[in-house]
């Protein structure tokens, strides 16, 4: 009976197993930024590192966040203080603006179905002496 009940436990151990191996989804692998408007024109950036915006000015950005599938997650793109910069989506899946709106340091974080899965530093530099 003792060879029964060993039989038991290992089936039971290779099924948590197996339905714990089969349950894992596709997961966070990497963030895409291009078609980048506004950069560069008045000191205004955007990377995976970082983000600076003068203010009172705008930049836009495709932002898209990929698993490891090679598929799109679906994005919320916050920044930890909303009054120094705001992020808006604009009118195509995947575009936003990032908005200056005063001077100072805050992070922006991206989230990708539930977790944060990237945070950058967000600096709003002063608006930049016209020539």
């Amino acid at each position: 009976m003792n060879a029964m009940r060993r039989l038991m436990a290992r089936a039971s151990v290779l099924a948590m197993v197996a339905l714990g191996v089969s349950a894992c989804g596709p997961e966070y692998d990497r963030t895409e930024i291009s078609a980048v408007k506004g950069e560069g024109t008045l000191g205004g950036t955007i990377s995976t590192r970082r983000l600076d915006v003068p203010e009172g000015l705008v930049i836009t950005a495709h932002i898209a966040v990929m698993n490891d599938d090679d598929e799109h997650m679906a994005l919320e793109i916050r920044a930890k203080d909303p009054s120094v910069i705001e992020v808006r989506p604009v009118v195509n899946p995947h575009n936003y603006a990032f908005v200056g709106l005063k001077q100072g340091a805050t992070e922006v974080q991206f989230v990708a179905d539930g977790s944060v899965v990237l945070t950058i530093p967000a600096t709003v530099t002063a608006q930049p002496e016209l020539p």
